[in-house]
């Protein structure tokens, strides 16, 4: 396998040098073996030929994935267990430590073990990998390490743009010539803001080195919190990521005053509106939706959450993975302007936000249980760090935030946590012996 990287993937790789990783967690009751792990991870390099990759960089320094000679085995690091918190810990230091990029894979496995208790951590690179990508290959992995001889099939794989994009969209002259122009709009822009961008005041997680100060902080919701959160989303007309989203921002500007910008990016999962990008086709980027504040209007939560809808829901309505994608790829000299802008330019939101749902992995196996997957955290080099990801499993919510000390002290997020699970269960009705 060879081919260049598309434009974002190059954005999310940068040099090869930062870390910017996803990672998921997850609690196993049962006993796992070490030859049977080796085995199943083999496998799963058996179906996904990205997970066989390496990066290289051609003679005019563009960047590419290809299947070295002699193919690397997926990385399987053993920690011995001590703790319930041994994953959180295990979790930071994989989000902070770099691939081999030169010689790969950019997978990589720590198993935290004990007798009858483990916790497995999975660690990809954001450009190969997204978190709906890393839901497919955490089940396929748990499927194996079940039964070896699970038949799991062949992965897809794109080699180019034209495997993503219908032919009568592609060759289109009215497409490619908007896709030539908006990208041309994008290095103008780019290059203007540049002028006012000083690499000496940048904030958030160091360029350069080990990568340190990066924290994550967890929570759960109980099943009847959960239940009843949903249950109130159905009847307000309002779907959970809004809610919670609309939640976050009014707790940032609670706790950081006139710091706060009200502001927020919501991932959009691509395959939602790209039938080419498969289930389980290993794939790096989505669409985003932005949020503010200044879009939520009313005097209570519920109804500033429903005008914010109405925003989001017509934004929703004009996502188009083809042309944002056409636009991207018409954007390749622009790629280090963008990433100088997201390192260093001036923070204009507060945080990543991103409801996976519910987790499309079974909780029981026959020889083990998961007992809980702990929702994926992803962090890179740019300006602000801030990302909260939930995930659903065993009708439960997970919350993980993630953060830099540099840009956010912890003590501050665990602030915000609290100050936005009391906005969000203000008006929410449930039973007081299972309230937060």
């Amino acid at each position: 396998m060879k081919r260049n990287l598309l434009f974002l993937e190059r954005v999310l790789f940068g040099n090869g040098s930062e870390p910017f990783h996803g990672v998921y967690a997850l609690k196993i009751n049962g006993q796992l073996n070490q030859g049977q792990l080796r085995t199943a991870l083999a496998r799963l390099q058996e179906k996904y030929a990205m997970l066989r990759t390496a990066i290289g960089i051609d003679a005019t320094g563009l960047p590419f994935f290809h299947t070295p000679p002699s193919r690397p085995d997926i990385p399987l690091r053993i920690v011995e267990r001590a703790d319930d918190d041994d994953w959180n810990r295990e979790t930071v230091r994989e989000l902070g430590t770099s691939f081999d990029i030169k010689n790969g894979p950019l997978l990589r496995i720590t198993w935290i073990r004990s007798a009858e208790v483990s916790d497995l951590i999975m660690a990809f690179h954001h450009c190969m990998c997204d978190g709906g990508s890393g839901v497919a290959l955490l089940n396929d992995l748990l499927t194996l390490l079940d039964d070896l001889q699970a038949e799991i099939g062949k992965a897809p794989a794109f080699r180019n743009i034209r495997d993503l994009i219908p032919a009568e969209l592609l060759h289109n002259r009215r497409n490619r010539f908007k896709a030539k122009f908006s990208a041309a709009l994008v290095h103008a822009g780019l290059s203007l803001g540049s002028l006012f961008i000083s690499t000496k005041r940048k904030s958030g997680p160091r360029s350069g080195g080990p990568r340190t100060g990066d924290y994550l902080v967890n929570w759960k919701l109980g099943s009847e919190q959960s239940k009843a959160l949903f249950r109130q989303c159905k009847k307000e007309g309002v779907t959970v990521n809004t809610a919670i989203g609309l939640a976050l921002m009014e707790a940032f500007k609670a706790i950081n005053g006139p710091g706060a910008h009200g502001k927020a990016t919501c991932p959009v999962d691509i395959r939602r509106y790209m039938p080419e990008v498969k289930r389980d086709m290993l794939f790096s980027y989505g669409l985003a939706l932005n949020i503010g504040l200044k879009q939520a209007f009313g005097n209570s939560f519920w109804e500033k959450a429903k005008t914010l809808q109405i925003h989001v829901s017509k934004q929703m309505a004009r996502l188009d993975p083809y042309e944002f994608t056409m636009i991207m790829e018409a954007s390749h000299r622009s790629v280090h302007k963008l990433r100088r802008f997201l390192t260093y330019a001036k923070v204009g939101n507060d945080f990543m936000f991103s409801n996976m749902g519910k987790l499309d992995i079974p909780a029981q196996f026959r020889h083990f249980t998961v007992e809980t997957i702990y929702s994926p955290t992803v962090i890179g080099p740019f300006a602000n760090p801030n990302t909260i990801i939930t995930t659903t499993f065993k009708g439960q919510m997970d919350f993980s935030f993630v953060s830099n000390q540099e840009f956010m002290q912890r003590a501050t997020a665990m602030q915000i946590r609290e100050k936005a699970m009391e906005i969000l269960f203000e008006t929410v009705f449930i039973p007081d012996s299972v309230r937060l």
